[in-house]
Formats: structure tokens, C-alpha cells, sequence
């Protein structure tokens, strides 16, 4: 009795077959020759011990005894190959050495590519950190201002909810351990009046709040040109536009220090009323 192999060593194909050559005629043998040659022209290499079969290169034989027991064909997602395949010594995976599996086995290894070995290319640790950080869902800021109609010179107050961080982790090709995480440093406000925006730290507006201080009051047109206290209003302006921006800032880490990536900025806008309030006399 024979044993005749196709490899799952490298990239070949491991698939036992059975010869009963006691019983083998010269005819079927003859048969059996033609086949495996026809095999050959297609990338498969008679041997004495076995078929080599491959996609591409050359083909190596080694004795049964010598083979690896590498048998598994299991597929992963790589960050920028997608789909890919390997082989493993260990389940899970499609066993090689049960001839059930060939088409399978066939099927993945020609339409996905092949994984890198862990170690053979060069990972950009700095882009994956910030395709994980822009994949992350950046909250808006819902910011809240009081009071509900601003008075010139009197400190009006935004606040906002502080938003959870994030954190995602993922093992890189190279069995480094990837891990970014994002969360708001600060605060951007533009009030609107002309003043460039302010920055203020974030645990300022989630804590007490931010402030700021109108100098004029704003007002519809027909009030701006046609009331005695126009002049007393904002040129151009029948409200406030106000931006309220949350500045995340993103870093990651393959081990050791945090390095900083960057910040991505998620706001909103809205219009705010602001009153006068005036003195007058009051007889005794």
C-alpha cells in the first residue's frame, strides 16, 4: 500500500489519496500516470513520494516524514488587505488532509490573497490610529445658554454635556497590540459679535460653564431705523450667530506613551437674542 500527499506545506495544497498499488493493473496504472502528468501541466510536479501541487514558484519535495504539521486553512481580516488566508498547525480552519475540503480550499486560495507572514511588511502604525479615529462616533455638543435672552454687559453662560470617551484596541499584523482612544480637550466658542473664537478647556463648560459679556443689543431692521434706540443695537445683526464646537482629540499607543494624533472638531450652531435694560428715573 502507498500513501501519495498533496502538501499543505507553504503555499501548496495538502490533500491525501490512497493507491492501493497491490491492486492496481498495468492498464490502470498507466491511466493513473496520464492523469498526474495532465496534473503537472497544471502546476502539479509528479514526485516519489506524492503530488506538489502549487499556485505559483517552484515546487520542493520532502519526504512524509519531514512534513510540518501545518494543516489548516483559516482566513482572517487584515487592516489592509481585507480578507486574506494562511495556513495553521491549529484549528479552527478547513483540515487539508480531508479530501472533502478541496474545492473549499481551492476556492479561498484564489479569491482572496494571501496573509503576510507576522513581521514580513511594514505597518503604518500612525494611519491605522487615525482610520480607527475617524471611524469613532464624535459626538455633537448640545450646548444650553442662560439665561434664554441675553442683557448687554451681564455675563451670559454656556454649558454642555460631557460626552463619554472612546477607546478601541485591535492586534496589528505584526502581533503589536493597537490602541486609540479620543476625548474632548476643549471647547471652541465663537459668541457671534465679531471677537475671534475662544478655546476653553473642556472641563470649564461641562463643570461651571463658559461666559461671556454682550456689549450691544440686537435688533430686527424696522427697530434698528426706526425706533429712538436703534443707534443702541447691533448694526447688522437681529441676533447672535454662536458656535459651539467640540475639539476630540485622538491618540494611540502600541505599548509604552500615548502619542498625540490630532483633533477633530464636531459643532453647532444657533442664533441668540440679546435685551437692554435701561434705567430711568423715578419721581419721589
Amino acid at each position: 500500500m502507498r500513501v501519495v500527499v498533496v502538501r499543505s506545506q507553504g503555499a501548496r495544497l495538502a490533500v491525501p489519496l490512497l493507491v492501493l498499488m497491490a491492486v492496481v493493473t498495468a492498464t490502470l496504472a498507466g491511466a493513473v500516470l496520464g492523469a498526474v502528468r495532465a496534473s503537472a501541466a497544471d502546476k502539479c510536479t509528479l514526485s516519489p513520494d506524492g503530488i506538489d501541487c502549487w499556485f505559483s514558484g517552484s515546487s520542493t519535495s520532502t519526504s512524509i516524514v519531514a512534513l510540518p504539521p501545518i494543516r489548516y486553512l483559516a482566513t482572517t481580516d487584515h487592516p489592509t488587505l481585507g480578507r486574506c488566508w494562511f495556513w495553521s498547525r491549529y484549528p479552527p480552519g478547513l483540515d487539508a488532509f480531508d479530501g472533502a475540503n478541496d474545492e473549499a480550499i481551492i476556492r479561498i486560495r484564489f479569491e482572496y490573497p494571501r496573509c503576510p507572514a507576522p513581521g514580513s511588511v511594514t505597518i503604518n502604525v500612525t494611519s491605522r490610529a487615525w482610520e480607527g479615529f475617524r471611524s469613532f462616533p464624535l459626538r455633537s455638543p448640545v450646548p444650553r445658554i442662560r439665561p434664554s435672552v441675553g442683557i448687554t454687559n451681564l455675563t451670559s453662560l454656556v454649558t454642555a454635556i460631557r460626552p463619554t470617551s472612546l477607546h478601541h484596541s485591535e492586534v496589528l499584523p505584526d502581533g503589536r497590540v493597537l490602541e486609540v482612544e479620543a476625548h474632548v480637550g476643549s471647547v471652541p466658542i465663537v459668541w457671534g459679535d465679531g471677537r475671534p473664537s475662544i478655546s476653553y478647556p473642556a472641563a470649564d463648560v461641562f463643570g461651571g460653564g463658559a461666559r461671556h459679556a454682550y456689549a450691544l443689543k440686537t435688533c430686527p431692521p424696522g427697530y434698528r431705523t426706526g425706533h429712538p434706540a436703534g443707534p443702541n443695537c447691533h448694526p447688522v445683526l437681529a441676533a447672535y450667530p454662536v458656535t459651539v464646537s467640540f475639539a476630540w482629540t485622538g491618540r494611540y499607543r502600541t505599548g509604552g506613551a500615548w502619542t498625540v494624533l490630532g483633533t477633530l472638531y464636531r459643532s453647532v450652531s444657533f442664533t441668540y437674542d440679546v435685551d437692554e435694560v435701561v434705567g430711568l428715573p423715578v419721581a419721589p
